[in-house]
């Protein structure tokens, strides 16, 4: 047990310093995958589908147009939306360990 925790107080502080670097390459990964999932669900849920019936009322002539194989896409953002619901739980009942001792 103490290994395990020592290993996740390693890791914390390698995300603090990653979060606190001045690079987005460094500290924009997680916006990153973020931004990500909302363009990948805009196309998905709004624009594809407002593009499709725009070409098929107007007639345009586009046999297709690119498809995002939203599976993985789902996945992703329920992950993400999970951890950050059980970020918002842990702040709630006071256990993150910014309100520790």
């Amino acid at each position: 047990m103490s290994a395990v925790t020592q290993a996740s107080q390693a890791q914390t502080k390698i995300n603090e310093i990653e979060a606190g670097h001045s690079s987005i390459f460094v500290a924009g990964w997680r916006p990153f995958i973020g931004w990500v999932c909302g363009i990948g669900l805009l196309w998905a849920f709004i624009l594809q589908p407002v593009f499709i019936w725009s070409i098929t009322v107007f007639d345009l002539g586009v046999t297709s147009i690119p498809e995002i194989n939203s599976d993985g896409l789902y996945q992703l953002v329920l992950a993400m939306l999970g951890m950050g619901g059980l970020r918002t739980f842990e702040k709630m009942k006071g256990v993150s360990r910014e309100t520790k001792p």
